[in-house]
């Protein structure tokens, strides 16, 4: 183990945190680090009017309403930020350690040990208050995304008194606060009752969720429709008195909603929908540059796969043409990047953009043995983004690669993801995209680690898992930043993945919803999703 970094202020924290974020390393300070500026505003400062309704644009699955069982993607940020909250979130242009039901905390200079005091009158929707059992509660028996990796590096949990809990780690921990606050990463972070959850069940509590959250479940459709209520005890003014989601996966659909004052707010206007959004004067586009697309290919390793020849994924990657997709898709308002990470998480690495040829692509075809190309099962993108698929499936038949498009449900395309290979039996391409918030290992322990939450044994490259485990055990910062970007340089290099760009995730908001720009109700950067949902308001 390195010695410790003396100037974790500012290297313990990702790219683009605030320098204020320097008490981090206050070690024995005796907890006189981060408050929150939202401190002093109170529920009872704003009496919450109106309705909104969200106008959601897959299923809703139940499971999403659970932190204990977050799936380590983007997709549950929706929901957790208005039925629960966390010790600490991102919120606005922080990144991860705004905050929340802890009032302050402070994160030990050798980072063996952190330490959380909650906010004094913090409640449960049953007005139960929210203690530090809870918060062990909910670390101890948390079985999502991380959670292995959790429970190997905790030695243990400490109750130091009825407001205050300490978290030790068998070693020096550096990514603790950015997996606990990092909300589409984690959930061990986001604290539920714990008598509650232990009288119900899992199976109970996503019938009858309880969190600490601005917005109580009132009532639900389950897949189809949620009721909240504005939250009275909540430690944050909230504005708008009921909050409605409402799973309508057909998009011209949505966008007649929004036309006709049905929903306040839409995500995702496909590309042939665009313009008229844009046409539409009472209506308002917003334009979020979010996650990144790739293409990957399942068993790739086994050598009886055509894509185990790295020639053939070089191919795809020359045969897809970005600059298209981008235009047709997002109107030609996303990224075209060269790397499947985001730039703007810790360790993102930038990477030139990839040349578009198809001459090539075919004669690399030809040299793996396939110039009259092959036959792939299915190309699946992830949900809904359809129209996404087709044009991978039709971009790829210029080099013989002859698939169909295979369209499923988010919740039911996230399980099978989770499934492994099993669940992708033949030759397969899965069109996959992410937005993921905190560091770049938290992209590669998810989507391509070998066991990880979302890859399985989809990709087991030993030699990269065993660089990946020794970035993991590293307190040295320019070692672990050698090591992600060398495990980056790789994946790429190797076409591995094969990224396509970085989509704007265009949404639109409609006449009633009080904001100056489209910022003003997707001021985040780490999720395409609108909130904090307390701060929106109605004219």
């Amino acid at each position: 183990m390195q010695q410790a970094d003396k100037n974790l202020d500012r290297s313990a924290m990702p790219f683009g945190a605030p320098s204020r974020r320097s008490v981090l390393a206050g070690g024995t300070a005796a907890l006189a680090g981060i408050v929150s500026p939202w401190g002093a505003a109170r529920a009872a400062d704003v009496a919450p009017q109106g309705r909104l309704t969200l106008a959601w644009h897959t299923n809703i699955a139940p499971r999403w309403l659970d932190p204990q069982h977050h799936d380590g993607t983007a997709t549950p940020d929706n929901f957790l930020m208005a039925l629960h909250d966390g010790l600490i979130k991102n919120f606005r242009d922080e990144l991860y350690d705004h905050p929340a039901l802890a009032e302050r905390f402070d994160f030990a200079e050798d980072a063996k040990s952190a330490t959380f005091r909650l906010r004094a009158g913090t409640k449960f929707h049953d007005g139960t208050p929210v203690t530090p059992a809870d918060v062990k509660w909910s670390y101890e028996h948390y079985r999502g995304a991380w959670g292995e990796v959790l429970r190997e590096r905790t030695q243990g949990i400490e109750l130091v008194d009825d407001r205050t809990v300490r978290f030790h780690f068998t070693e020096s921990f550096l990514d603790f606060p950015i997996l606990l606050g990092t909300g589409n990463v984690c959930g061990a972070g986001w604290v539920v009752p714990a008598k509650y959850y232990e009288q119900l069940g899992s199976a109970g509590f996503v019938q009858k969720p309880i969190g600490a959250g601005p917005y109580r479940l009132v009532s639900q459709q389950p897949g189809v429709r949620l009721e909240f209520e504005a939250f009275a005890d909540y430690y944050r003014p909230i504005h708008i008195r009921q909050l409605t989601m409402v799973s309508v996966p057909e998009a011209t659909t949505r966008v007649a909603m929004l036309e006709r004052g049905e929903a306040d707010i839409m995500y995702f206007v496909p590309g042939e929908l665009i313009e008229r959004v844009k046409d539409n004067p009472k209506l308002r586009l917003a334009p979020v540059v979010s996650g990144n697309w790739w293409l990957q290919f399942p068993g790739f390793q086994n050598p009886a796969n055509p894509f185990h020849d790295k020639r053939v994924r070089q191919a795809i990657s020359l045969a897809v043409d970005r600059d298209a997709i981008n235009q047709a898709e997002c109107g030609g308002m996303g990224v075209v990047d060269g790397n499947w990470i985001n730039n703007d998480v810790e360790y993102g690495m930038e990477w030139p953009k990839w040349p578009y040829d198809l001459a090539k692509a075919r004669q690399l075809m030809a040299e793996a043995g396939y110039p009259n190309g092959f036959d792939v099962d299915w190309v699946t993108p992830a949900p809904n983004y359809y129209s996404r698929g087709e044009r991978i499936v039709s971009q790829l038949q210029a080099i013989g690669i002859r698939s169909k498009l295979q369209v499923m449900e988010r919740g039911v395309y996230l399980k099978k993801i989770q499934g492994g290979l099993r669940e992708w039996p033949g030759v397969q391409i899965i069109f996959a995209a992410t937005r993921i918030g905190g560091t770049w290992s938290n992209w590669y322990d998810t989507r391509f680690r070998c066991g990880g939450f979302n890859a399985k044994d989809f990709f087991c490259v030993k030699d990269l898992d065993d660089q990946f485990q020794k970035y993991l055990a590293s307190y040295d910062r320019n070692e672990r930043k050698q090591i992600a970007e060398q495990i980056q340089k790789t994946i790429l290099e190797e076409y591995y993945f094969v990224p396509v760009f970085r989509h704007a995730f265009v949404n639109a908001i409609g006449p009633r919803v009080a904001a100056r720009k489209w910022q003003d109700v997707f001021p985040t950067v780490t999720t395409g999703y609108c909130y904090p949902w307390e701060d929106i308001r109605l004219v």
